[in-house]
């Protein structure tokens, strides 16, 4: 990988830096009996040591939620959020999804749009990649094909106007093969790596899928392309020698290169950006909430050694990526905070996204 010089983001006046947009973490959580609310967390409030245990100094999610979803978790117990922009869009809401329509919350504006349904094709839904401007959903074609996945592209529709869904878009592997993804920046093409070892990539315009070749990204989950650092970012593919939650960043792959290109370099990020008490981390997401800064966020168990469904504690730790003078894969600026979420309804499993905008 190329060496890059420190951005502005990292130096410059007080005055250029005071004029930045602000950015905000939102996070969607079942904290409710009849349904999920939405909380906005400014970035700038993360400002605790990140090498500290803040259990103690965990604050409320802000309040009051700046939208909720009415859904029984009685009725329907595997409701998806994504992102798209400064949308977060809401699926499979309720028992009968032959009728749910799409829901999309603007953080811009406030807004709510109702778009239209989930197709048929997408019966179970698996992945969602938000990719080219448009959300690329991935899931079974019906609940009685479990074996191949298909593409439900969800787009804004600039001749009629509002979102519209073009579904049934095949692919080369088993949807249950698919470990990571990432968006190609010619903004044209997807990248996906199976479980198997091989890569794949899919024209977004000419809808052909082309083997990269057999070897797999290193990211777990979806990764985005930083432009400061010309590369792909995102978590570490767990291993034995690796802690879950590490972030890591890959060369971007020649889209046009086609079957026989070799597998890219990638690195580790060399601070540590996960907590040391690892035992209590039930889940980690990483997500991007800037021009160069990122944002971890884990999920963990309170302490006393109860169940998780005792103490819904997240802890936020933002950050940014540069290479030093070595071209190592540095974290800087790393400032933390934890948070607590109320669980009113425990008669399922504890639901929860982050999201950068």
């Amino acid at each position: 990988m190329s060496k890059r010089r420190r951005s502005d983001d990292e130096g410059g006046s007080r005055s250029r830096r005071s004029h930045r947009p602000r950015h905000y973490l939102y996070f969607v959580v079942d904290d409710w009996t009849d349904g999920y609310s939405i909380y906005k967390v400014d970035v700038a409030d993360l400002d605790g040591d990140p090498s500290a245990d803040l259990d103690s100094q965990a604050s409320r999610l802000p309040g009051p939620p700046v939208f909720r979803l009415e859904c029984s978790h009685k009725r329907c117990r595997n409701p998806r959020f994504a992102a798209l922009g400064s949308r977060i869009i809401a699926m499979d809401y309720r028992e009968n999804k032959a009728t749910t329509r799409v829901l999309m919350f603007d953080t811009a504006t406030g807004g709510v749009a109702v778009g239209p349904c989930v197709p048929a094709e997408l019966r179970r839904l698996y992945r969602f990649v938000p990719a080219c401007n448009s959300l690329y959903v991935v899931g079974t074609l019906t609940s009685e094909d479990p074996e191949y996945f298909r593409f439900g592209v969800l787009a804004a529709d600039v001749d009629k106007g509002g979102w519209a869904w073009n579904a049934g878009l095949g692919g080369p592997c088993n949807l249950w093969q698919v470990v990571c993804t990432a968006a190609h920046p010619d903004g044209r093409t997807i990248f996906f790596s199976t479980y198997y070892g091989i890569t794949y990539s899919f024209d977004t315009e000419t809808r052909e899928w082309k083997h990269q070749g057999d070897w797999m990204l290193p990211f777990q989950g979806h990764a985005c392309y930083d432009g400061e650092l010309d590369a792909w970012v995102g978590l570490r593919l767990g291993s034995d020698e690796l802690e879950p939650g590490t972030v890591c960043c890959c060369d971007v792959v020649s889209a046009g290169g086609g079957e026989g290109q070799p597998p890219p370099s990638w690195k580790i990020v060399k601070e540590k950006i996960v907590c040391d008490d690892r035992d209590r981390t039930i889940g980690t997401t990483l997500t991007r909430i800037g021009r160069g800064t990122y944002c971890l966020v884990e999920y963990r168990a309170g302490k006393g050694g109860g169940p998780p469904e005792d103490s819904r504690l997240f802890y936020a730790t933002a950050f940014r990526l540069r290479y030093d003078k070595d071209g190592e894969l540095r974290g800087t600026a790393r400032r933390a905070r934890s948070y607590t979420s109320p669980r009113k309804s425990r008669d399922w499993k504890f639901n929860w996204w982050a999201f950068g905008m």
